[in-house]
């Protein structure tokens, strides 16, 4: 006899149910028959028993495979008190009575079943309130599966979408929540097909023995006993069914399975449509942000073409304001109108007629060799050779050989005489870059040609009468090597007969716009499209100081028209370009900036300076270790553990970083091959 009720308190993966029951005996398991259903494959299908007796409570095993345990330890008949708890499977179970006596506990639930009704509508309303938060189509069909077969204690649960006869099985899960492979042959089409057309629902307790579908194929090959099936309705209208079955038991549906599924059904039916509706609403913000960002990119293209033609009629007028300021000569493979430019070509359209020395001075990537190529173009010697070499580019020994030429057997390997570049260039002219970086044996050697006029092969005792133009150029303080004895003071004015100096981008930035034009133009050349630059990515680029000059600007425009799709963001740019701040391989120490307002830190820039240096010496070493090591004054030891420490490969380059080719021109050229 009962005496009142009392409450498990059900723990799972830290949620608790609390499920109230009046009478003696309450079965625990994983089957639906059992009074407090436990969905888990751990526990046996009647796992073990709560009974009472003169108000007394025990814990009963029921035969399962892995007992019910009480304090840690397994349990065949234990006494248990209020406040008691006991694990099975993956739940703890606690013994608890109401706190005030509550006498409708019975009166609530239909049938007199308070366990199995209490359990039910939690378990729908837990259900309900997933299938209302689940926005995501795909999950949410899912979900109402995996419910459909929780509620009914199903085998197989399947999710069909679609009219009539056209309807696809969407999704196919066991118990177990595994997917069921090839779903379209697992099923009996002929119900589901019945009950989408008819829309009433069908269940049989035991198919094989319906007169209904006893005859059915799909009935016999699937040997399917028990079946519910119930149609999905959205807007009045059938729009699929939930199908579930058992194919080992019959009698598991009944009129309480089919009431349960059909409120799914229901609940499934708005879910679904919500579910649409957010999926159709996600589509449409996704669509009208691509529009948004079109319209952006073509308003950017109009504000890109509106800027372009600006400067064109600034320059024009420019152009027309400055005729008498017009230069004698064509600087047109040089980019600037600014007024540093206009001055450089002043001078220019007096030393190319002029036949002395020229000495072009300025920071690396302005565009020397350029201003070089102009003066042989324009000059009197335009139809003579124009040779060129980098001084800092070859050893001492080479570069003797290279300048003064050699006679066969004047050193070992040399079976041929060999004509200088001093003789090679007779008549025309004779650029040398990186003058300053030339040997100090080697500027005398140079100081004899330039004052006696002729050049004396090694190995040979005769000279030969030259007649060239010299054009040095270099990034050095050549004043500040003179003083410090690293450069002859005699050579010096030699060379500085004509000098003339670069200034930097920095210091010429009414040229960036129309430099960035020539870019653009030459890409547009060798891509056959169109690239534009945006205002706000133009305002970042001429804000930004570029201390590679030229050459920086161009491989950055470079970079970001690879990078865009028709116009230059300010988003494709380089980071410390939008940043302002100076990038990789950038340092500036007399910027009067300590290195945080620099954007780096002084360990960052002592990196950079020992990579460079090493770079550099690598170079003119012509990548022999020993030789580098000495021109840096560090043993080769030493500098092997430099190269692993900054992982650099066997010319000095980081290998993790791409670095640009030492070949790449200033930038201000049509042709990369043209460098400073």
């Amino acid at each position: 006899m009962s005496e009142g009720p009392f409450l498990l308190v059900v723990s799972h993966d830290d949620k608790s149910e609390t499920h109230a029951f009046n009478k003696d005996v309450v079965t625990i398991g994983r089957s639906r028959e059992c009074d407090l259903f436990l969905p888990d494959r751990l526990i046996s299908r009647i796992h073990c028993r709560v009974e009472r007796q003169g108000g007394v409570f025990a814990l009963v095993d029921a035969g399962a495979q892995n007992p019910a345990k009480m304090h840690g330890r397994p349990v065949m008949r234990a006494e248990m008190k209020v406040g008691d708890a006991f694990v099975v499977g993956a739940y703890e179970i606690t013994l608890s009575v109401p706190q005030t006596e509550n006498a409708s506990v019975d009166e609530t639930r239909p049938g007199g079943d308070g366990g199995r009704g209490a359990q039910d509508l939690v378990a729908f309303l837990q259900i309900a309130r997933a299938l209302n938060e689940e926005k995501d189509l795909a999950r949410l069909l899912t979900q109402i599966i995996d419910a459909g077969i929780q509620i009914c204690g199903a085998e197989r649960g399947f999710l069909l979408l679609g009219g009539g006869k056209e309807h696809s099985v969407e999704v196919a899960r066991n118990f177990a929540q595994e997917e069921v492979l090839s779903p379209e042959f697992k099923i009996s089409r002929t119900i589901a097909s019945r009950v989408m057309e008819s829309g009433v629902p069908e269940l049989t307790t035991n198919a094989q023995e319906d007169d209904r579908f006893r005859d059915l194929q799909s009935v016999a090959d699937l040997r399917l006993r028990s079946v519910l099936c119930i149609p999905i309705r959205i807007e009045n209208e059938v729009a699929g069914v939930i199908y579930v079955d058992n194919r080992l038991q019959q009698q598991v549906f009944q009129e309480r399975e089919k009431t349960l599924l059909m409120s799914l059904s229901d609940h499934a039916g708005t879910a679904i449509t919500n579910a649409r509706a957010m999926e159709q609403l996600r589509t449409k913000g996704f669509e009208l942000q691509a529009a948004l960002d079109r319209v952006d990119q073509l308003n950017g293209a109009l504000k890109g073409q509106l800027q372009e033609t600006t400067s064109e009629l600034s320059q024009i007028r420019e152009e027309i304001s400055g005729l008498g300021l017009r230069s004698k000569y064509d600087y047109k493979q040089i980019v600037g109108n600014g007024g540093s430019m206009r001055a450089v070509f002043a001078l220019l359209d007096k030393y190319i007629e002029a036949d002395d020395p020229v000495l072009i001075t300025g920071d690396s990537g302005t565009g020397k060799e350029l201003v070089a190529r102009a003066i042989h173009a324009h000059g009197n010697r335009s139809k003579e050779a124009f040779i060129s070499e980098n001084c800092a580019a070859l050893p001492e020994s080479l570069l003797e050989s290279e300048l003064f030429g050699f006679v066969r057997g004047a050193f070992t390997g040399a079976t041929a005489n060999k004509k200088g570049m001093l003789e090679a260039a007779n008549g025309g002219v004779l650029f040398l870059d990186e003058v300053g970086d030339m040997a100090l044996d080697l500027q005398k050697k140079l100081l004899r040609v330039l004052q006696e006029g002729e050049v004396r092969p090694l190995g040979s005792q005769t000279t030969i009468k030259v007649d060239v133009r010299l054009i040095c150029a270099t990034n050095r303080n050549l004043e500040q090597m003179v003083q410090e004895s690293e450069f002859r003071e005699d050579l010096y004015y030699r060379l500085a007969v004509l000098p003339i100096h670069l200034p930097p981008l920095r210091d010429r930035k009414e040229d960036i716009p129309q430099l960035v034009k020539r870019f653009l133009g030459d890409l547009q050349r060798e891509a056959q499209g169109r690239v534009r630059v945006s205002p706000d990515a133009m305002e970042k680029i001429v804000g930004y100081s570029w201390p590679g000059n030229v050459r920086e600007l161009q491989n950055e425009i470079r970079r970001a028209a690879i990078l865009c799709d028709g116009i230059i963001l300010e988003s494709h740019l380089s980071s410390h370009v939008r940043e302002g701040r100076r990038g990789p391989g950038s340092m500036h120490l007399d910027d009067g900036l300590v290195p945080a307002e620099r954007g780096t830190t002084l360990p960052d820039m002592v990196r950079d300076l020992e990579i460079r240096e090493i770079q550099k010496a690598f170079d003119r070493a012509q990548a022999n270790k020993s030789r580098a090591a000495d021109l840096l004054g560090l043993s080769r030891f030493a500098l092997q553990r430099k190269v692993e420490k900054y992982n650099l490969d066997s010319s000095g380059r980081p290998i993790e970083v791409e670095t640009n080719d030492a070949s790449e021109g200033d930038g201000a050229a049509q042709t990369p091959a043209q460098e400073d």
